[in-house]
């Protein structure tokens, strides 16, 4: 009896060597396929960081490109009219606002078709017909 216990003693050491070895090997690629995909991580959110930026970069850009097409804008307009006000670059709408005097505009006049209203309708007109607007803007 005594030698079959030392024949399956080599067998075993063997097996349990060889689970041991591979339970190693397994543990040390489940590691590293962790590891590569931790960097894969790592590298995407850096790409979408950086494309996000560059996005951000190129709507500064495109906001100071039509802030300056807004100011030549503005002086060509003043070139040609002499009621021209102000201008400003509206970032929502992507348009130029140019400001404009009007020239029509008659305080009096107005005061006095607002009295007409009120005197009709008992109501006291909050909406000023246009030539009682003293400014008008266009949009380019």
């Amino acid at each position: 009896m005594n030698i079959d216990k030392n024949k399956l003693v080599l067998p075993i050491s063997i097996l349990i060597a060889s689970i041991i070895l591979g339970g190693a090997y397994y543990a040390s690629q489940v590691n590293k396929q962790q590891s590569i995909e931790r960097q894969q991580q790592i590298e995407l959110e850096a790409e979408r960081q950086e494309a996000e930026a560059k996005a951000e970069q190129e709507q500064k850009e495109y906001v100071a490109k039509r802030k300056g097409e807004c100011y030549d804008i503005f002086f060509k307009e003043r070139e040609k009219w002499n009621n021209v006000k102000s201008h400003i670059y509206n970032k929502e709408k992507d348009v130029c606002e140019i400001t404009y005097e009007n020239n029509k505009y008659n305080e009096t006049i107005c005061e006095r078709k607002n009295e007409e209203k009120k005197e009709k309708t008992g109501i006291l007109s909050l909406i000023k017909p246009t030539e009682c607007n003293k400014y008008f803007t266009k949009e380019f």
